[in-house]
């Protein structure tokens, strides 16, 4: 016989049930700048409502020639950092509710399995929808997905903004259906080295292409504006999430912290002092904003 989780177990096994990723979620939050420790500005790990600086660098140019008799060792070259303030100021759930007459039959990890990639693509579509015009202006019309393929990426890496973004950084993420064609095109498909949601294991495209990583995003909506997919050094969008959770109000609930897809995540539970019934909760706190207004190039179709 299986073992089954039950809703009374301990919060702590509760948690490792949660984070256990059985229907993996294809979109990484990686692709973007991404700080799950940030401080506030006096060095207090920050929480929801804290405003966390989250920095961007920027260093361009060439080595300039040694010169002793001005003791150019002392001359800046101009590099920058520029700090983004991102409050952290959203917080998404799910809740689960558990009858008590269930409390001793019902297996909760698939719920609580379910429910976190809930939870975890909700922030994916968030912040995925800031990709905009408005907010990144450079864009690279690629076509329909039936004919996209090997070649498309390599014009993508082609394009003027791309190429300055460092290798080492360069990232390209699809959405679906164009991953799909990518998929089918024999160029990529007779190397047999793609699985269905890790394009960045693909050695061969990623170094024709010279991008450090492709990747496929279920969850990159087309906002309106036709968009399929991004090229990004990953600094376009700053995402902050907090270094600490709130405790809980009442000595009644039971709170811990654990980590999905690289995502710090709250689990909550209390019980009805009058049904006997269960409540969990599933939450996510977060921020972000644009950092760097040319660190996506947006794809659209048309």
């Amino acid at each position: 016989m299986a073992e089954i989780t039950l809703t009374n177990a301990d919060i702590k096994v509760l948690a490792s049930e949660a984070c256990i990723q059985e229907n993996l979620p294809v979109d990484e939050l990686g692709v973007h700048t991404l700080n799950i420790s940030p401080q506030t500005a006096s060095g207090t790990p920050a929480q929801l409502n804290d405003t966390a600086k989250i920095p961007v660098y920027n260093a361009t140019g060439s080595a300039s020639t040694f010169d002793k008799s001005t003791n150019n060792y002392e001359t800046s070259d101009g590099q920058g950092v520029v700090y983004k303030d991102v409050v952290i100021d959203q917080r998404k759930k799910r809740t689960i509710q558990v009858d008590a007459l269930d409390i001793l039959r019902l297996d909760v990890a698939p719920l609580l399995r379910l429910e976190t990639e809930n939870v975890y693509r909700t922030v994916v579509e968030d912040i995925n929808a800031t990709i905009l015009n408005a907010n990144f202006a450079t864009n690279k019309v690629i076509g329909a997905s039936a004919s996209f393929d090997s070649d498309g990426v390599i014009d993508i890496r082609s394009l003027d903004q791309v190429r300055k973004y460092p290798r080492a950084m360069r990232k390209l993420a699809l959405n679906v259906d164009y991953s799909i064609a990518l998929q089918k095109d024999p160029a990529v498909k007779n190397h047999n080295t793609l699985t269905p949601v890790d394009l960045p294991s693909n050695q061969i495209l990623t170094s024709f292409a010279q991008f450090a990583s492709i990747h496929e995003m279920e969850d990159l909506d087309a906002n309106g504006e036709n968009l399929v997919g991004l090229a990004t050094n990953g600094c376009g969008i700053a995402i902050a999430m907090p270094s600490v959770f709130q405790a809980p109000a009442m000595s009644q609930i039971e709170q811990t912290m654990f980590m999905y897809n690289g995502v710090p995540m709250m689990l909550r539970r209390h019980q009805d002092s009058t049904t006997g019934d269960y409540f969990i909760n599933i939450e996510a706190q977060y921020g972000f904003a644009v950092a760097d207004e040319l660190g996506i190039t947006r794809l659209v179709s048309a």
